[in-house]
C-alpha cells in the first residue's frame, strides 16, 4: 500500500491511531479494567499500525531529504532509535514507579502528537510516482518482487540482512536467558548487557553517519557489520567471564546495527522510487520477522540443547553469510569492470 497513498496523510493517519491505541490503553488502566484480551487486541492494533508505518516512514525520507544527505537521515533515525531504546524503559520505570501505569501510556500517547504535526508542515520535495495505482495490488506487489530478486545488488543486501536477523538479532531477544542461565546475574546484568548492546549500535549510527551517500559502500558495511556480528556472538558462546560478555554483546550491536542501518541506506540509494515503498516493505518484514521467527527458533534451540553453542551456530552461520556477501560482492564488481567499455573503445 505504501506506492498507492499519499505518505504524509496516511503517515499521519497512522500516528494518529497509535496515540489512539495508548489513550485507550490509559483509560484502561486508569479505571482497572485492563485485561488480558484487551492486552492481546490492542497490542495486535498496535503491531498492525506500526508495521504499515514502516515502509510509509522509509518512503518519506527520500521525498523530504535530498539524495546527499540520505544516508545522515538514515543513521541519524537509527541513532534515535537505539538512544531510544536506551533512555525510555529507564524513563518508562520512573514514570511506573512514581505515578503509574496509566501516566505512561498517557505520556506515550502524547508523544505521537508532535510527529503528527512535523508531518503536517514539513515540506515534500517531489511527487510520488503514480505507476502502481493503475495496477491490481497482487500484480503490483509481484512486479517491486520481481524487480528486487533481479536486481544484483538489492537481492543480495535484502538476503543478507535477513539472514543476519533471522540468526543474529533473533540470538539478540534471548539475552535474558545469557544474564540468569550462564552468568546468574539477574535483571542488573540483564540491564548491563542489553546497555552495551545500545551503546554498540549508538557508536555504529554515527559511524555510518560520516559515510557518504554512496550504495556501494554501504553495501560494503553490511558484510563488514556482519563479519564483525559474526565474531561477537561467535565469541559470547565461549566466553567464561561475564565482563568478557559485555564487550562481546557491544561489538554484536554494532555490527547488527552496521547490517541493518548499512542495508537499509543501500536500498534507499538504489531502488527505483516508483517501486520505494514495495521494495522497503520487503526489508522492513524480513528484517522485523527475521527477528521475531529468529528469537523463537533459536529460542526452541537453546531449550533443547545449550544456549552457548547456539549463540556459537549463530556466529558461525553469520560468519559464512557474510563470505558469501563478499564473494557476491566481488562478483558484481568484476561483472561491472567486464561490461565496462575499453579506454580504446571509447575513443
Amino acid at each position: 500500500m505504501a506506492d498507492r497513498v499519499d505518505l504524509r496523510r496516511t503517515a499521519m493517519l497512522l500516528n494518529l491511531g497509535q496515540a489512539t491505541v495508548s489513550f485507550v490503553l490509559m483509560g484502561l488502566s486508569y479505571a482497572g479494567m485492563m485485561t488480558l484480551p484487551w492486552m492481546i487486541m490492542l497490542a495486535a492494533s498496535m503491531g498492525i499500525l506500526g508495521s504499515a508505518m514502516t515502509p510509509i516512514r522509509l518512503s518519506l525520507v527520500p521525498v523530504i531529504v535530498p539524495r546527499e544527505f540520505m544516508s545522515r537521515a538514515v543513521a541519524y533515525a537509527a541513532m534515535n532509535f537505539n538512544i531510544s531504546r536506551l533512555v525510555g524503559p529507564a524513563v518508562g520505570g520512573v514514570v511506573i514507579a512514581t505515578w503509574g501505569t496509566g501516566a505512561a501510556f498517557m505520556l506515550n500517547a502524547i508523544s505521537y502528537l508532535p510527529m503528527v504535526f512535523v508531518i503536517s508542515v514539513v515540506t515534500i520535495h517531489q511527487d510520488r510516482a503514480p505507476d502502481a495505482k493503475s495496477r491490481r495490488i497482487l500484480a503490483a506487489l509481484v512486479d517491486g518482487a520481481s524487480y528486487a530478486i533481479h536486481h544484483p545488488m538489492i537481492r543480495s543486501v535484502l538476503a543478507l540482512s535477513c539472514f543476519v536477523s533471522l540468526v543474529g538479532t533473533g540470538m539478540i531477544e534471548l539475552m535474558p536467558v545469557f544474564a540468569e542461565a550462564v552468568y546468574e546475574r539477574g535483571v542488573t546484568g540483564l540491564g548491563m548487557m542489553a546497555s552495551a548492546g545500545g551503546i554498540g549500535a549508538v557508536a555504529s549510527t554515527f559511524m555510518l553517519s560520516r559515510v557518504k551517500s554512496n550504495a556501494a559502500d554501504f553495501q560494503r558495511i553490511t558484510i563488514v557489520g556482519a563479519f564483525a556480528a559474526a565474531i561477537g556472538m561467535f565469541g559470547l558462546g565461549w566466553s567464561p567471564w561475564y565482563e568478557l560478555a559485555v564487550g562481546l554483546i557491544a561489538l554484536t550491536g554494532f555490527g547488527l546495527t552496521a547490517v541493518g542501518v548499512g542495508s537499509q541506506t543501500a536500498l534507499q540509494l538504489t531502488v527505483d522510487n516508483k517501486l520505494r515503498g514495495r521494495v522497503m516493505s520487503f526489508w522492513s518484514a524480513t528484517s522485523f520477522g527475521g527477528m521475531a521467527l529468529g528469537g523463537t527458533m533459536l529460542g526452541a534451540i537453546s531449550e533443547a540443547g545449550n544456549i552457548q553453542y547456539t549463540a556459537r551456530g549463530s556466529g558461525i552461520l553469520i560468519l559464512c553469510a557474510a563470505c558469501a556477501g563478499l564473494w557476491r560482492l566481488y562478483r558484481i564488481g568484476a561483472s561491472g569492470r567486464r561490461s565496462a567499455p575499453s579506454s580504446d573503445a571509447v575513443q
